[in-house]
């Protein structure tokens, strides 16, 4: 009777280590001096915080199955100062530096979509790069940051699939000061 009981235990030890162990793999708040922002990582999908070093992002997220280097698309949120006197004109700076970098990228409005606790976000979709991806780009304000959330795709078809992550990516991103 004892060597069941204490089989169960070590089962039920090793399924809550394991569990503590993935729910540590991905996060829910990313900070920064005198920013922060919480999100939930979309179902089905893998989250790193502080990616500054692997990715040059805040956030990184790939589909879970695959890595960030090889994913059919990925996604990633930057973190910019608040230096444009609106959401609008930091978009459009935004959009004109990628311009400077890749003079081929077709930008094409997508229409605003929404944020956590009804913060617009300004959508685009640019393709033409010089990687030739597919992506679409949201734009959004904190109190103290502009935020860029990006879906970027090997192909149309790709950003099509995930775009559904995308959206519930941006529903759940809520921008915060730091305190």
């Amino acid at each position: 009777m004892l060597v069941p009981r204490l089989a169960t235990v070590f089962a039920s030890v090793l399924v809550t280590i394991v569990s503590v162990a993935h729910a540590q793999s991905g996060c829910a708040i990313v900070y920064g001096d005198n920013w922060a922002f919480l999100f939930a990582t979309p179902e089905r999908w893998v989250s790193q915080c502080r990616a500054e070093r692997q990715t040059g992002a805040a956030l990184a997220l790939w589909p879970d199955g695959t890595t960030f280097a090889d994913a059919p698309a990925v996604m990633y949120v930057t973190v910019n100062g608040k230096e444009d006197p609106s959401l609008e004109a930091f978009a459009a700076a935004e959009q004109q530096r990628f311009r400077a970098i890749a003079p081929k990228v077709k930008v094409m409005p997508a229409g605003p979509m929404v944020a956590a606790n009804g913060k617009r976000a300004l959508v685009v979709r640019l393709s033409g790069d010089l990687g030739q991806n597919h992506e679409l780009v949201a734009y959004t304000e904190g109190p103290t940051a502009y935020f860029i959330v990006v879906l970027s795709a090997r192909n149309p078809q790709a950003l099509e699939e995930h775009r559904p992550a995308f959206q519930a990516l941006l529903q759940s991103f809520s921008p915060m000061k730091r305190q």
